[in-house]
């Protein structure tokens, strides 16, 4: 029992892979014979046994518990950041394949919601405020929040905002361009056809985007992008269909390894030099691809040929 008791920490390892085909249910092309899977990194609590494993065992690491879990934020709002950039991703992804496809697609809502507020920020905004305007301008874009916010730097603006049906009145200061808060879209899109995503709640976070955007694309057009492979990769994704870093590259790519895909998708920067260098070190037997945008994946992907 002893053993057994959690302490402050948290370690982090290998995860593996998950098929999203079908996560993502659209009537059309279903002669899928590969697989497009998302990467993940295993994370639990510490007990005072795993801690000591951990020490151990060179595929784990051990971190803090401040290094892990915002100490400003509770749990309940954790979990709603997670979800509102689960559901972002999923709607960048949306959008990124459907443009690529040349299908329907039309965005009947965009807002602005609060996912995060800093410790520093000076301002009386909570999570889950949806903005409505700033300084009495409607607001419904970042690029529009960020323009009204550079041009009133290191002073005081007025923010309406809405959340639970109510409508209030709130501020924020500006340093150095910024107030303090990371911010997500919410969006209603209409497709032609339609698209229906199944997650589970414990499933949530941005890194998925890209992988997600490759199997709604491979959903929408006549021929099968994985030419049969398992296809593996991480990186967020915009709606434009630019692909960023994310945290964990090591866990991700050896856990790819571990299930034997043949491809890993990495994003250009870091996370590729990374996991170039794990693959070199360990002489890895997969294929990492560097991509910055989209049409890398689709580029690779269509060298590819059956076996």
């Amino acid at each position: 029992l002893f053993l057994n008791y959690k302490i402050p920490y948290y370690i982090d390892g290998p995860g593996g892979l998950i098929n999203i085909n079908d996560r993502y249910k659209i009537e059309t092309n279903s002669n899928i014979k590969g697989s497009i899977n998302l990467t993940y990194v295993s994370e639990y609590k510490a007990s005072i046994c795993t801690y000591l494993v951990a020490k151990i065992d060179k595929n784990l690491d051990i971190y803090k518990k401040d290094e892990i879990v915002m100490t400003n934020e509770t749990e309940k709002e954790s979990e709603y950041r997670g979800q509102i950039l689960l559901k972002e991703a999923n709607d960048n992804a949306i959008i990124t394949a459907f443009k690529k496809a040349n299908k329907p697609i039309e965005i009947k809502r965009q807002n602005l919601v609060i996912v995060y507020v800093e410790e520093y920020a000076k301002t009386n905004l909570k999570i889950g405020d949806q903005i409505i305007s700033i300084n009495n301008i409607p607001v419904s874009s970042l690029d529009e929040a960020k323009k009204i916010i550079s041009k009133n730097n290191n002073s005081k603006i007025n923010i309406k905002v809405k959340n639970n049906n109510k409508e209030y009145d709130k501020y924020a200061y500006i340093k150095n361009n910024l107030i303090g808060v990371l911010l997500s879209y919410d969006r209603k899109i209409v497709t032609t056809p339609n698209v229906k995503i199944n997650y589970k709640k414990n499933e949530y976070g941005s890194s998925g985007g890209l992988m997600a955007s490759l199997a709604i694309y491979n959903k929408l057009v006549n021929e099968d992008i994985t030419h049969g492979f398992k296809i593996a990769g991480t990186g967020t994704i915009d709606e434009n269909g630019k692909v960023g870093e994310i945290e964990g590259i090591k866990y991700k790519l050896k856990g790819a390894v571990r299930k034997k895909a043949k491809v890993f998708f990495a994003p250009k920067g870091s996370n590729y030099n990374t996991a170039i260098k794990l693959k070199n070190k360990y002489n890895y037997n997969i294929d990492i691809v560097k991509v910055d945008k989209i049409d890398d994946a689709l580029n690779y992907l269509k060298t590819l040929k059956e076996d």
